[in-house]
């Protein structure tokens, strides 16, 4: 009989042989099998071993599916960089400039970004899940499985807004742990892989510079917020600074262009995802305020809390309820409401498990965590699924081995147009 560490090696090398060979569907069962190892001692490289399947994944993406803007990104490759650098998108342009001097083609981009969107949040996910102290085996398998059920199935094409969005959840969760300078780095990075993080990144000005009386005031600065971005897309830009009038016009087209209407079914599911979140969301954080807020202002009044868990709930608190206003106002916009609310909302998840593992009716945590599933099993994330499955990738890019999935180049289809 062979012992066990002969068998482990075996294993091992029968994994390495499948994953060169046939690296999607090898890591693609190689991720149904990980998350149950999680705990909180290793759940940070659980979740970088189960998304490493999306490395793959987005390497055997068939760039004339037009999945989203998947396709538009790949084309991108082909034209001079200055198309590039003048969206402000400094990330695709190092990544698409690294590849080139490797004599690479844009298919690794897909897959290194899909990778960083799935590892960035669900780990941070679970790091809000230990901060608070929902930390038992079965409680973090929950909790990934929720995670991930609540990534956006259009992200999967639309990965660089998503990828964006992750960094400004990073900087959330670091700014709930007092490590705000390392905060401040990604909130400034987050723009320059999407420009929708802009808005984010000016959200959390009032964050950083009124440290302490941030709290106090986030109302004023909500109002203050709104009065701003008024003022923006009002004001002449063009001959001042180009760029911010690109964001400044596109941002018009999505307000009042085609963009922004409500037309199809699919559509009109937006509306729903986002009605769901944001009474989820409300409903979760009045039940925050009931169980903490009110409880700090009695014990601690204005005082500063030094209870790692404690000021962790507290900044949670106060920074998503003073984004809310504004990312509710999305919801006039069919594109702004896909983006900001159904892609953005990045503190959803941690406002929503903080409220719901503090109801003592176990109908109430029911209700808010089968309204996640609700938006999980709508038919436009049933039909997203069904098209990734079927579309997004050949038979042909599925059987590539690891070295034609770096290397293969893919017909490029003519520029993708309309309303996406």
């Amino acid at each position: 009989m062979l012992n066990s560490n002969v068998k482990s090696f075996f294993l091992y090398l029968l994994f390495l042989v499948g994953s060169f060979f046939s690296p999607v569907f090898s890591f693609i069962l190689f991720s149904c099998v990980v998350p149950f190892f999680l705990n909180k001692n290793n759940y940070t490289f659980i979740v970088f071993l189960f998304s490493l399947f999306f490395i793959f994944y987005g390497m055997a993406m068939d760039p004339v599916s037009y999945i989203g803007d998947y396709s538009r990104y790949y084309l991108s490759f082909y034209k001079p960089d200055i198309h590039i650098l003048a969206t402000g998108k400094l990330y695709r342009y190092s990544v698409f400039n690294l590849l080139q001097s490797l004599g690479m083609g844009p298919q690794f981009y897909t897959g290194l970004s899909l990778f960083l969107n799935y590892f960035i949040v669900l780990t941070v996910s679970l790091k809000f899940a230990v901060l608070f102290s929902f930390n038992r085996n079965k409680k973090l398998l929950f909790f990934f499985l929720i995670a991930l059920i609540s990534m956006p199935s259009t992200a999967i094409g639309n990965f660089e807004s998503m990828l964006s969005f992750s960094l400004s959840y990073i900087a959330l969760y670091l700014i709930c742990t007092q490590r705000k300078k390392a905060a401040l780095a990604f909130v400034i990075i987050a723009p320059l892989i999407h420009p929708a993080a802009i808005l984010y990144s000016v959200m959390y000005i009032p964050v950083f510079i009124f440290k302490n009386s941030f709290h106090k005031y986030k109302t004023i600065f909500s109002l203050l917020l709104v009065l701003g971005i008024t003022g923006f897309l009002f004001t002449p830009l063009a001959s001042v600074l180009p760029f911010l009038d690109h964001i400044q016009r596109k941002l018009m087209t999505f307000l009042t262009g085609p963009w922004s209407e409500y037309i199809e079914r699919r559509d009109f599911e937006f509306i729903l995802i986002a009605l769901i979140k944001l009474i989820v969301f409300a409903f979760s954080i009045y039940r925050i305020r009931q169980v903490y807020i009110k409880k700090f202002k009695f014990m601690y009044g204005t005082a500063q809390l030094n209870d790692k868990k404690e000021y962790a709930i507290k900044m949670l608190y106060s920074v998503s309820l003073y984004m809310f206003p504004i990312i509710f106002l999305a919801i006039f916009s069919r594109t702004l409401a896909e983006r900001y609310i159904y892609f953005g909302m990045f503190f959803f998840f941690p406002v929503v498990i903080l409220a719901a593992e503090n109801l003592k009716i176990f109908m109430n945590r029911f209700f808010v965590y089968s309204m996640i599933f609700i938006i999980f099993l709508l038919p436009q994330n049933i039909i997203v699924f069904g098209v990734l499955a079927l579309k997004s990738t050949t038979q042909e890019s599925l059987s590539n081995n690891m070295h034609e999935l770096l290397y293969k180049e893919y017909d490029k289809a003519p520029e993708p147009g309309g309303r996406l």
